[in-house]
């Protein structure tokens, strides 16, 4: 925008400021009242790139398994309680169970699908179990165990459920199937003889919960978490450190609706930290009238209103990156609001001419202010090249929120002093500016140019070294929450079953159910050899649950061998059942016909079962392990080690692939380190292009490229100096503070505009860098402040990768204020003529 363009606006807001005012109030609260709809997802994957392979399977696992998106809840004793525990569990599963908000609850283990093994009991049995079953079938073995049974009902230890089981299964053929499934579960630390998923020490119990609405729908995530807490409350007290028991939750939609609950209070507390201090800067730097302080106040809200109603229009939704833009932007845009104020301010006091000093304001701060902002808009438009969703959004809206910003500035700023100034001059006048160091600065530069023109050299050297130190951690944990309550339980129930670092994930999608037959007979072997060659820690899957299909055909041959299936007769059992009761003083049972007819279908049947049959069951497991409509299994699997390493990664990408085209591994794990490459390139890239776009703008404004690339400078040293610094402290780049560097290119550079510019205005000088140092100084001083009091309240973020760009964001913000107050002016005092300087 040239000068005849911005004095002409000048004269425009001198002539109309109250309407101008009005339009900008008016669109301010039309966009308030749309934006306090925006809602907050809570999903870290709705930051990761979207069309990446790796993520994209990993993506379509979750929606078609759900494993993640699951709600354990864990019960849990100061000392060991088993009954207690038992008791709580079952009260929690039942109410749980009658709540709309869970599909199905699995809290024991014979329970969950009994009605099904209990009608394909044989094909669970072992080559001991098989054995057994023939023994206890035989007329010895059912004389033998109703003596058994007659014993334990006498027994001075016994209770009327020990009757009732005894009734519905005198052969006590679940003893055999209990044996076996127990085997079946690779979790050794716990304790299943109860039927209970209690641990060892029996001071923990755990029931999971499969939901009945999306881990998406954070209304939804909310009122579980709400019926969760209400039903443990009248189970067991408070959900937390209160009682005896105690309940935590864990799972994806745990994870959900904390996070939900920190996104905001993170938001609330970093906009409310960066809104005081900007605040109480500004107070402190310009003691304004509350006229004017209130003028402030309505022009931040104005752009953030602005800015706020994009992201509404755009995506409907805030994610965790974007959610910082709020205290972002009030520490970059009061940059606007410092320069403006003040040289208004300035121009007023010296002329008395309000139109006069708005024209001198905008010819030349807003000149400065335009440049800074399109270079600071670039910096966060730059990062839109990234494949990373989060990354994408937060440069779009942050982009166009600095433009906001600059429009909030130009307008709503200008025409709300524009009118202070024609009808209470005074509320302008009140205070006269207060220094802020500028003047010792100057001196100092003046006084000290080729000392601290070394000692940059040297501090440059120093962080090149450093810089070589900085590594870029690609874990989920280095952005993910820190102090969490529900990491902590996940990390309990993972030291119970003995599990290690995160999980990976082996999916088979077959054509139709015959080849996802061969498909599970494949997985399970292969994970007997991943156990064996302790390639994996841990392998769970539908093999569990249901014997594979070589492991049905082996026990039908068992069966077949032992004659079970063609000699067993349901009306010659139950008779033989009941002479032997009789015998032994027992009553039967009235389903005892029923039962002993179970027994010999069962053993009649000659067909394997698939997965789809045992999902027909609903047993709630299930749904974990495989999929009906994708026609889809899956297994889980846990490193050896804390983490999986490459040769274990590689090992088993190796064997996957060996299974054919139908298997696939997936899980964080695969996908972080296929996106970190791409991450690094495109932050590469994004600092290319800030720098280019950068330098067009300072070519059109400064006019000649010795000025652009002493402007530059700062940024550039400033920069290097934050990657040294980096190094020095220990931080490490991720996937969220990898585009900082781009961005510290895009405000950084503002600095040296404003000195430059000031240094092209002011009157030649023997020492024309320190006398630009005093000129716009303290409003450089005070931009440096505000944008550290913006970034800075990112720091107090629970989300380690927004408090590690809040950090990076205040390294690059001190750093250049430094380089530009105390290299710039060193440069621009080699030229002797203000015309030629720069």
């Amino acid at each position: 925008m040239s000068d005849s363009l911005l004095r002409g606006l000048a004269r425009l807001i001198d002539a109309h400021p109250r309407r101008i005012a009005g339009v900008g109030l008016v669109a301010t609260v039309l966009a308030a009242a749309l934006v306090v709809r925006l809602p907050v997802t809570a999903d870290l994957l709705d930051v990761m790139p979207e069309n990446t392979p790796s993520i994209v399977a990993f993506t379509d696992f979750l929606r078609d398994f759900g494993i993640l998106n699951g709600l354990v809840v864990v019960v849990e004793s100061p000392e060991p309680s088993p009954d207690a525990l038992i008791a709580a569990v079952q009260s929690l599963g039942e109410q749980l169970s009658a709540s709309p908000y869970a599909a199905s609850v699995d809290f024991n283990l014979l329970q969950s699908g009994s009605r099904f093994v209990a009608t394909h009991f044989p094909l669970y049995l072992d080559g001991d179990g098989v054995a057994r079953l023939a023994t206890r079938l035989s007329a010895e073995g059912v004389r033998e165990q109703m003596r058994k049974n007659r014993e334990a009902l006498v027994s001075p230890l016994a209770s009327p459920l020990d009757g009732e089981l005894i009734g519905r299964d005198p052969l006590n053929i679940r003893e055999l199937i209990q044996a076996s499934l127990i085997q079946r579960l690779p979790a050794a630390s716990l304790d299943l003889s109860t039927g209970y998923y209690l641990d060892r020490s029996h001071r923990l119990a755990l029931l999971t919960v499969r939901p009945s609405g999306s881990v998406r729908d954070m209304v939804f995530v909310r009122g579980l978490h709400r019926e969760v807490s209400r039903i443990a409350a009248q189970t067991v007290g408070p959900v937390g450190p209160s009682g005896a028991l105690r309940v935590g939750l864990a799972g994806g939609y745990a994870r959900a609706a904390e996070a939900l609950g920190v996104i905001w209070q993170d938001m609330v507390v970093s906009f409310s930290v960066s809104l005081v201090l900007v605040l109480l800067i500004l107070y402190a730097a310009f003691r304004p009238s509350p006229m004017v302080m209130g003028v402030f106040v309505v022009t931040l809200c104005a752009s953030l209103a602005w800015t706020l109603l994009l992201a509404y229009l755009l995506y409907g939704t805030l994610n965790i990156i974007t959610s910082i833009v709020a205290a972002m932007l009030i520490g970059l845009f009061v940059d606007y609001i410092i320069q403006t104020f003040r040289r208004f301010r300035e121009f007023l006091r010296a002329d008395g001419d309000p139109r006069r000093a708005m024209e001198l304001t905008l010819a030349g701060t807003g000149k400065a202010i335009l440049s800074g902002a399109l270079t600071t808009s670039v910096g966060f438009f730059s990062v839109v090249v990234t494949s990373f969703r989060g990354l994408h959004e937060l440069g779009v809206v942050a982009g166009f929120g600095i433009l906001f910003c600059l429009a909030a500035t130009l307008f709503l700023l200008t025409s709300l002093l524009a009118w202070i100034a024609q009808r209470r001059p005074t509320s302008l006048l009140a205070h006269p500016p207060s220094g802020l160091g500028e003047a010792w600065i100057a001196r100092f530069v003046d006084g000290r140019g080729r000392a601290l023109a070394v000692g940059f050299v040297l501090l440059l050297a120093a962080s090149l070294a450093a810089a070589t130190r900085v590594g870029f951690d690609a874990s989920l944990e280095s952005v993910g929450l820190r102090e969490s309550a529900v990491q902590g339980v996940e990390e309990r129930i993972a030291k119970v079953l003995g599990r290690r670092g995160e999980p990976l994930f082996v999916v088979a999608r077959a054509a139709d159910d015959g080849a996802l037959l061969r498909d599970f007979d494949a997985l399970e072997r292969q994970g007997e050899r991943w156990r064996g060659q302790a390639v994996v820690g841990g392998f769970s899957s539908l093999g569990m649950l249901l014997p594979a299909p070589s492991v049905q055909r082996d026990v039908l041959a068992r069966l077949s061998a032992c004659g079970l299936g063609a000699r067993v007769d349901g009306a010659k059992l139950a008779a033989l059942l009941r002479i032997e009761m009789d015998r032994q003083g027992l009553v039967p049972d009235a389903s005892l016909d029923a039962y002993a007819a179970g027994i010999a279908r069962a053993l009649a049947a000659r067909d394997v079962v698939g997965p789809r049959e045992y999902a027909q069951a609903q047993d709630p497991r299930a749904g974990f392990y495989y999929n009906a409509t994708a026609r889809a299994l899956a297994a889980h699997l846990t490193p050896p080690g804390p983490r999986w390493d490459q040769a274990a990664l590689a090992t088993l990408n190796d064997d996957v692939r060996a299974l054919g085209s139908d298997f696939r591994v997936v899980g964080p794990a695969i996908f972080l380190g296929e996106i970190r490459q791409a991450i690094v390139w495109e932050a590469g890239l994004a600092i290319v292009l800030t720098v280019t776009g950068n330098l067009l703008i300072l070519r059109v404004h400064f006019k000649t490229w010795r000025r652009v690339w002493l402007v530059m400078l700062p940024v550039g040293v400033g920069t290097v100096f934050t990657v040294g610094a980096m190094g020095a402290l220990g931080l490490s780049f991720n996937f969220f503070n990898v585009a900082g560097i781009a961005l510290i290119f895009g405000f950084g550079v503002d600095y040296g505009i404003y000195l430059v510019q000031a240094h092209l205005e002011g009157a030649p000088s023997a020492s024309p860098g320190a006398a630009a140092v005093q000129s716009v100084g303290a409003s450089i001083l005070l931009c440096a402040a505000t944008t550290l009091a913006g970034c800075g309240s990112l720091i107090t973020s629970h989300y380690r990768g927004l408090a590690s760009i809040g950090a990076v964001l205040c390294l690059g913000a001190l750093f250049c204020l430094l380089a530009t107050l105390f290299l710039l002016p060193v440069l621009l005092g080699s030229r002797k003529t203000a015309g030629g300087a720069a």
